[in-house]
C-alpha cells in the first residue's frame, strides 16, 4: 500500500526570486521518508492534492508517478 501527499516548497531561482510551489511524494505506511519525491511540480496547491489523492485511491505504482507528474504539468 502507498500513500501520496503534497508537500509545500519556499523554493528559490535566480530569475523568478522566492516562490512557493508544491512537490509530490509516496509513502509507504509508518515510513519516515519518501519512497520518491518530486519537488516543484506546480505553484497549484490544489490541484497537486488532487493528484496525490487520486494516485492513492489507484494505488499508484511509484514506477509510474514521473510519467503521470509529467502528464499532469503537460
Amino acid at each position: 500500500m502507498y500513500f501520496y501527499r503534497s508537500k509545500k516548497q519556499k523554493l528559490y531561482d535566480p530569475e523568478l526570486g522566492q516562490y512557493v510551489s508544491f512537490g509530490i511524494g509516496v509513502w509507504k505506511p509508518f515510513a519516515a521518508a519518501p519512497v520518491l519525491f518530486i519537488p516543484d511540480v506546480s505553484s497549484d496547491g490544489k490541484a497537486v492534492r488532487r493528484l496525490a489523492l487520486r494516485c492513492t485511491l489507484c494505488q499508484l505504482d511509484p514506477l509510474h508517478l514521473w510519467d503521470v507528474v509529467e502528464d499532469f504539468i503537460g
